[in-house]
């Protein structure tokens, strides 16, 4: 499902209980594998916490599929930023399709925060998100297709996201 990168993006966390206690983790944190999980066979999801978002802040999700309807999309990526003045507060940038599980940008969450949002940083921050990626060739798109991709969905996204800034 396509739903982690959103959820990640605005820093969800799960709640995992089982019979020695409880524990909250990043969703992230989440997923081992395709198909795969952290959870041991007594653990329980109990819950996905989310906070209220950040005043000053923006959110954006873009699916690239070969249909609408295709379960599995060829790349995704969420952003999420928050202003403080001007600048970069907060930025998360989460890629689907490109990896193992989904995944942080983290060089691309970097090349943002503290800086003012622009189409010259924007591109910038998308070229570190390519470069993030992990992508394989299968039957339904090259790496190197997905790659382009992550480079061109990531910067629509930071500009969705600063777009909605409220």
């Amino acid at each position: 499902a396509d739903f982690p990168p959103p959820l990640i993006a605005y820093g969800a966390r799960v709640v995992v209980r089982n019979p020695s206690g409880g524990n909250t983790l990043p969703l992230e944190e989440l997923f081992r594998g395709p198909g795969t999980t952290s959870l041991a066979p007594d653990d329980l999801l109990e819950a996905v916490q989310l906070d209220a978002p950040e005043e000053r802040s923006g959110a954006a999700y873009i699916k690239l599929g070969v249909r609408q309807t295709l379960e599995i999309s060829l790349v995704n990526v969420a952003a999420y930023l928050a202003l403080e003045n001007k600048t970069i507060r907060t930025a998360r940038i989460v890629l689907g399709s490109v990896a193992p599980t989904p995944m942080r940008a983290s060089s691309a969450e970097k090349a943002l925060i503290g800086e003012t949002p622009s189409p010259a940083l924007f591109a910038k921050a998308a070229e570190a998100a390519a470069a993030d990626a992990k992508p394989i060739d299968d039957f339904r798109a090259s790496a190197a297709y997905r790659r382009d991709m992550v480079r061109a969905l990531t910067r629509r996204a930071l500009e969705t996201a600063l777009a909605r800034v409220a």
